[in-house]
C-alpha cells in the first residue's frame, strides 16, 4: 500500500480577534467546530489554526485543533493588510482565510484559498466608511488577479464574483449551516423578559447594528405597524453595536445588545417571528438560525431566505410594516412559514459545510 501524503491546512481565523466578529465570526466558529468533529474522516489533511495572540484568555483552543500564532498583534496584522507584506511564514501548505484578506506570500509550496461572504461594499458603498470601501476593494482586486480557489457562501455571492471577472472554475459555493447554536436557557430568557416588562408576545430582530442592516428602517416600520394596532407584539432588538448612526429609540422596542447564546436560542423559541431586512447580505445567518428553531421570518431577499419567508422590500417602510402586521395577525401564515423554514434548513448543516471544505483542500 502507498504511503498517505499529508497536506497541512492552515486556517486563518483572524476575524475572531476583532472587537465585533459579526457574521463572519459566527461562520468561522461554527465551521471550526465541525472541522474538528469530522477531521478524522480525512487522514490526509492536517489542520492548524493560524492567528495572532489573544489579549484575553484563548477561546480557540476549545476546538482541539492545534493553534500556531503569528509573530505580531492583531492591530499590526491589520495594518499590514494595507501593504504587500508576506506574513505567511509557516512553510508549505494550504492557507485558507475565512475573510477576503488573503495575505501575500513569498514562499514556494504555499497554496491559498479565501472565503467571500458578500460584495456589499461595492454595491452599497454608502453603508461603509471610505477606508472600509478602499480596503475591501484592494482585497477584491487581489482575489480577481489571483489563481487560487474562492469559496462563496451563496449562489448570489458567486454570481457577484463572476460579474467582477473571476473565472467560474475558481469558485466553490459552500452554504453556511444552520445547526450551530446550543441548548436554550429558558430560565435566563424569562428573567430577561420579566426585567424588560415584556409579556408572552414579542417579535425579534437579530443582527450586528450597522447601517447596511437597515435597523432604522425596521424600527420605522415597526412603529408604523403599531400605530394601526397598538396591541401587536413588542420588539426585541438583539445584536452587538457595530458602527454608524444610532438606532432610533421608540416605545415598544427594547434594545438588548449582545445576549448569551442560550438566551438567544430561547428567544428564537419563544418569539412569534423574526424580522430581518438588511439592504444586502451574502447569506443571512439569523434567518436560518430562526428557521432551525421553528420561528417564522419576515425578511428582505437575502440568500438564506429562499422562498421560505414573508418577503418584503428593505427600501420600502410600508412593505416592511405590512409584513410585520400580516404575521402578527395571521397564525395560519406563521404556521405555513414555520413548516417551510424547517424544510429549508434540513440540508444546511455545518458538518456538510466542513466536509465540502475538506474535499476542496484534498483536491488542491
Amino acid at each position: 500500500m502507498g504511503r498517505t501524503v499529508i497536506k497541512r491546512v492552515f486556517l486563518l481565523a483572524e476575524q475572531m480577534r476583532s472587537k465585533v466578529p459579526g457574521g463572519i465570526g459566527t461562520h468561522t466558529t461554527a465551521l471550526l467546530g465541525s472541522l474538528s468533529n469530522i477531521r478524522g474522516e480525512f487522514p490526509g489533511l492536517e489542520l492548524e489554526i493560524l492567528v495572532t495572540r489573544a489579549k484575553e484568555p484563548e477561546t480557540l483552543d476549545r476546538f482541539g485543533i492545534p493553534i500556531r500564532y503569528l509573530a505580531f498583534s492583531h492591530e499590526v496584522f491589520m495594518r499590514l493588510s494595507d501593504f504587500k507584506v508576506p506574513v505567511l511564514n509557516q512553510g508549505a501548505g494550504i492557507y485558507h482565510s475565512f475573510s477576503m484578506f488573503m495575505p501575500p506570500s513569498n514562499r514556494r509550496g504555499q497554496q491559498r484559498v479565501c472565503t467571500v461572504h458578500d460584495l456589499a461594499f461595492a454595491n452599497h458603498p454608502e453603508f461603509f466608511t471610505r477606508r472600509g470601501v478602499a480596503w475591501h476593494s484592494r482585497q477584491l482586486s487581489a482575489i480577481v488577479k489571483g489563481n487560487f480557489p474562492v469559496v462563496a457562501v451563496s449562489e448570489r455571492t458567486s454570481d457577484e464574483l463572476l460579474s467582477r471577472g473571476i473565472d467560474g472554475g475558481r469558485i466553490r459555493v459552500i452554504e453556511s449551516g444552520a445547526d450551530h447554536l446550543g441548548p436554550a436557557d429558558i430560565t435566563g430568557c424569562r428573567k430577561l423578559l420579566k426585567s424588560l416588562g415584556v409579556g408572552e408576545r414579542f417579535i425579534l430582530s437579530v443582527s450586528t447594528q450597522e447601517p447596511r442592516k437597515n435597523l432604522n428602517g425596521l424600527i420605522r416600520a415597526f412603529e408604523l405597524s403599531r400605530s394601526s394596532d397598538p396591541t401587536s407584539p413588542e420588539l426585541l432588538v438583539v445584536g452587538t453595536q457595530g458602527w454608524g448612526t444610532e438606532t432610533n429609540r421608540i416605545p415598544g422596542a427594547h434594545y438588548l445588545g449582545h445576549v448569551p447564546e442560550g438566551v438567544l436560542v430561547a428567544l428564537y423559541q419563544l418569539a412569534e417571528f423574526l424580522i430581518y431586512v438588511p439592504f444586502e447580505e451574502g447569506f443571512g445567518l439569523p434567518v436560518v438560525e430562526a428557521m432551525g428553531h421553528g420561528l417564522p421570518v419576515v425578511a428582505s431577499g437575502v440568500p438564506a431566505a429562499a422562498d421560505s419567508v414573508e418577503l418584503v422590500d428593505p427600501n420600502d417602510v410600508d412593505s416592511i410594516a405590512k409584513g410585520i402586521s400580516r404575521l402578527a395577525k395571521d397564525q395560519d401564515r406563521r404556521l405555513d412559514l414555520k413548516a417551510k423554514g424547517l424544510e429549508r434548513v434540513k440540508s444546511l448543516t455545518w458538518a456538510s459545510a466542513a466536509r465540502n471544505h475538506m474535499k476542496l483542500w484534498e483536491q488542491m
